[in-house]
């Protein structure tokens, strides 16, 4: 006889025990026939559900393997449902100072600081989109935003929350805000160890790959800097959330992109696929990161844009007839040694199966940075703070 998953679910749904409740969830999802039956669950069991399945994970201890699979679960329940849990949703007022600026373009959103709770926050909302596409779009952020609130790593960005309203089609993330402005902007005005802060950043992306997550838009100017001392280097500006509002994009469980935007230069040679075969679009990898970050690391010790001398519409010929960025003539001054270059340059390889794991990349860049010194900004003798960056101005400079 079968198990009666039912019956199972009425229990974990209607006992005043909320310890019971989850008891009684985990030995639904235990099997595979019980993630079926609580992912087919109709309206009416999916949003109780998918509070009791927030609840525990945040309020109560599982093992590991429950954590896995609550935290599946929840994602593609909330995805299916186009629900997010209570705890995500922001429901307070955000103030706007008649001092800040309004919303700002930043590629498929627009941006604005805001007030909440006593702290400045990142208010992005997407700009409208057609209504034939709209469900699709629901779906896909409710589902990618719930992995992002999940994420918890001191290198990797912090969502806040949501704004209510995403049933009436109004998509607002609200994140932490940055006052530092990014790590190039950063490393020009203050003396640092360019390499601790790109293994920083690093650690950042071993994290999400460990997660099975693909950031899918590394520059250095989606490498934003805390307000902690010392300032670190935070991953934000996710491709998986970026594209899930992309009206254009044809799935909701692999993001996509299209050949549109600033992170044209740091795209991996498989990428351009779509100039060389005619591709409406690629699916973003690890490898891809990788890759990226391999121009991350000359960027920011640099402090210019790799491929500067090459015309963005010429950028994919030259890059898959195997183009890559030459070694500085002060390679040994800025922090590039021998071993260092040779692990950029296997970043930078071909062929996307001989790139290094970003377990290996944050060893190397580690290692130099343990042998390095702080380098002075241009013209700089003593440690500049920035913390006056942001009073001339309350345009956020985070948009990219």
């Amino acid at each position: 006889m079968g198990v009666d998953f039912n019956g199972l679910w009425l229990k974990a749904r209607t006992t005043e025990d909320e310890a019971e409740s989850v008891r009684t969830l985990a030995e639904i999802l235990s099997s595979k026939d019980g993630r079926m039956f609580i992912l087919n669950l109709g309206s009416s069991d999916a949003e109780p559900c998918i509070e009791l399945m927030d609840n525990s994970l945040t309020g109560h201890k599982l093992c590991t393997r429950d954590k896995t699979t609550f935290f599946g679960c929840l994602r593609k329940l909330a995805g299916r449902h186009a629900r997010l849990p209570n705890s995500m949703v922001i429901r307070d007022e955000i103030s706007f100072s008649e001092s800040m600026n309004p919303y700002i373009s930043c590629g498929l959103t627009d941006l604005k600081l805001g007030q909440y709770k006593g702290c400045t926050v990142a208010v992005k909302r997407m700009r409208e989109t057609m209504a034939d596409g709209l469900e699709k779009i629901r779906k896909r952020f409710c589902k990618e935003v719930v992995l992002w609130n999940f994420m918890s790593h001191p290198n990797v960005s912090k969502l806040v929350g949501v704004l209510e309203g995403v049933a009436e089609g109004r998509f607002v993330t609200v994140s932490e805000w940055m006052p530092r402005g990014n790590i190039i902007e950063y490393t020009r005005r203050n003396a640092t160890n360019r390499l601790e802060l790109l293994r920083g950043a690093g650690q950042g992306l071993q994290y999400l790959h460990r997660a099975a997550v693909v950031h899918g838009n590394l520059k250095g100017a989606n490498i934003l800097m805390t307000n902690d001392s010392p300032p670190k280097p935070c991953l934000a500006d996710f491709a998986f959330v970026n594209t899930a509002l992309d009206p254009r994009n044809p799935t909701g469980d692999l993001p996509v992109l299209t050949l549109e935007g600033s992170w044209m230069t740091f795209m991996a040679p498989e990428l351009f696929a779509y100039y060389e075969f005619g591709l409406e679009n690629s699916v973003l990898t690890n490898e891809g990161d990788i890759y990226a970050f391999g121009l991350v690391i000359l960027q920011v010790l640099t402090g210019e844009l790799p491929f500067h001398n090459i015309k963005p519409l010429e950028l994919a010929h030259h890059v898959l007839r195997g183009v890559r960025p030459n070694k500085p003539t002060n390679a040994e001054d800025i922090g590039i040694s021998d071993r260092l270059w040779e692990l950029m340059q296997r970043c930078w390889d071909g062929d996307k199966t001989q790139r290094p794991l970003i377990k290996e990349v944050v060893e190397v860049v580690g290692n130099a940075a343990a042998n390095w010194h702080i380098v002075m900004p241009p013209g700089g003798t003593e440690q500049q703070e920035d913390s006056v960056l942001w009073e001339d101005s309350d345009r956020p400079r985070n948009c990219v």
